[in-house]
């Protein structure tokens, strides 16, 4: 089943997340397909600038809790860490700009993902919030350290001990939007043009500037070979 949609205009690829009956809640199966569309994002010569959406009115509510049962071993959660933490490293370390659209909820690696963007365009019904800590769950600590490099490390420590929700005037305030809109309507727009603009811009130029952006991106963020993930 497709859970992930692509579509490519005019040098900009835009995937959306595309479980709008579940929240976009992350499964196996959506990293998956993230992870195989961001491998072809990256050697695609043609795809200038990358926009990340949910669909429905919902940006992605975080992981499918449904995939954890009460009888899970850690050895599951570890191997979701591990697959979270492959695909926020390779769509951090995408060569192209990139954009997230975020409406409604962006909760634990949901916002994860718009972290991992260069640039959140948020509708003003967005909400932001990383509450795995206070719910006594794992957090991977590749979203803590690009949150600390957005936010510095005392706001950082504030949002994953707080584990609170932020809205779009807040996240703009504290640096992790870029732009807020009025609705997801308004947002996707802006975030369609704001690409088409990137894609037209040389992309030596913009990769310059991009490398420079993510100082230490791939030391930091891409796990060592004995933590990869697997499909079983």
């Amino acid at each position: 089943m497709t859970v992930l949609n692509r579509r490519d205009e005019r040098g900009v690829a835009t995937l959306t997340l595309s479980r709008p009956a579940l929240k976009t809640a992350l499964s196996t199966e959506l990293l998956v397909q993230l992870q195989s569309q961001l491998d072809r994002v990256r050697d695609s010569p043609e795809v200038r600038t990358v926009i990340l959406a949910g669909a429905g009115d919902t940006f992605c509510a975080g992981a499918d809790l449904r995939e954890f049962p009460p009888d899970a071993g850690p050895d599951r959660s570890l191997r979701r860490i591990r697959l979270v933490t492959q695909v926020i490293a390779q769509l951090r370390n995408l060569e192209q700009p990139t954009l997230a659209v975020v409406q409604g909820p962006a909760y634990g690696a949901g916002w994860g993902l718009a972290l991992a963007c260069d640039l959140t365009i948020a509708a003003d019904d967005a909400r932001f919030s990383l509450p795995e800590v206070r719910k006594g769950l794992r957090l991977p600590s590749v979203i803590v350290a690009r949150l600390v490099e957005v936010v510095g490390p005392v706001q950082a420590a504030r949002i994953t001990l707080g584990g609170e929700a932020y809205d779009a005037a807040q996240g703009a305030a504290a640096g992790w939007v870029a732009w807020r809109q009025p609705d997801a309507a308004q947002a996707g727009q802006f975030a369609r043009d704001l690409a088409r603009e990137l894609a037209a811009r040389p992309r030596t130029a913009v990769a310059s500037v991009k490398r420079v952006l993510r100082p230490g991106s791939r030391a930091g963020l891409v796990p060592p070979p004995e933590y990869a993930w697997t499909e079983e």
